[in-house]
């Protein structure tokens, strides 16, 4: 009997920051399939073509990686988007030219790039929340500080075009399927909005705000206009998950916090400015809300991002 014909994976991801790095280095640990991450510059697809992704205390992996303009897509199997939000319309011309068959995953806080991916004609995209720790440190290496889930559900298509990432689901990178996207994202979007601002005002890791009594009274106010803005979608998420998943993730910077500190523009308007444009499609009053938005909006400006 002859040999089985292996076939490989195309996986993509495009992006290489802490996200895109964290998923495509577990994608790389299973059999039968090609990993390439995508790049914004030369530096780092060299750099990661040479030595792979090191994830702090597990070692090195080898991946493939590339700039955009030097990539063919039509190799592609799956292609996995984890640019932020705001960047998405610099990147547009390029996802449409992906085969429209090709399975499009999209990984963004928020939820303003809806508006984004109803502009698309790909037959099957999905959305996703990812909940771990992750800090880049460096253009190849990450430090994975906590293990979440990779939450992912059908924003159009069939939800068993995505059935393939199961192989990859393990305690230390869970993957699990919803059937409301919707949900799934709102969801999320109220853990980023009771966490991201207030640590980025106030300049403090997470578990600070259920450690300072004061910024607890803070998350109460938050969460009491959070209720009336999303009354469908707020049973998932109570105060005491929030208050959990800063226990869980105490020593960890918000990623907003940490956009801040590093020089770069936020995604606060993926966050609070879609909540608050809901708040007001909604006719709620949102002062606490109003106060955080414009409030980092401050922060920007001030470090020249307008």
């Amino acid at each position: 009997m002859g040999r089985k014909k292996v076939i490989m994976m195309n996986l993509v991801i495009i992006g290489g920051g802490a996200i895109g790095l964290l998923i495509a280095a577990n994608l790389a640990k299973g059999a039968n399939q090609n990993v390439t991450v995508i790049t914004r510059t030369e530096e780092q697809a060299a750099a990661l073509s040479e030595s792979g992704i090191g994830v702090y205390s597990q070692g090195r992996v080898k991946i493939a990686s590339s700039t955009a303009h030097r990539f063919d897509f039509n190799q592609a199997d799956a292609v996995i988007i984890t640019v932020k939000q705001y960047h998405l319309p610099e990147i547009a011309s390029l996802i449409r030219k992906i085969n429209l068959t090709c399975p499009l995953f999209f990984i963004q806080n928020g939820m303003s790039h809806l508006s984004f991916l109803s502009g698309l004609d790909h037959h099957h995209i999905f959305v996703g929340t990812i909940e771990h720790g992750v800090k880049k440190m460096k253009i190849t290496d990450i430090q994975h500080n906590g293990v979440g889930s990779w939450k992912i559900a059908a924003y159009r298509g069939d939800l068993t075009k995505a059935a393939f990432l199961s192989k990859w689901d393990s305690a230390v990178f869970p993957i699990e399927f919803a059937e409301d996207y919707k949900s799934l994202l709102t969801v999320k979007l109220i853990k980023n909005l009771m966490i991201n601002p207030f640590t980025t005002l106030y300049n403090v890791r997470n578990g600070e705000l259920i450690s300072n009594p004061f910024l607890l009274l803070n998350m109460h106010a938050l969460y009491e206009e959070l209720e009336m803005i999303f009354a469908e979608d707020i049973q998932g998420c109570s105060f005491e998950d929030i208050k959990d998943l800063c226990n869980k993730t105490a020593d960890n910077q918000s990623s907003m916090l940490s956009d801040v500190l590093n020089g770069r523009k936020t995604e606060v308007e993926a966050l609070t400015g879609y909540a608050m444009k809901q708040a007001e499609l909604k006719n709620v009053k949102a002062p606490v809300l109003t106060l955080l938005h414009n409030s980092i909006l401050a922060i920007q400006y001030k470090a020249g991002y307008q």
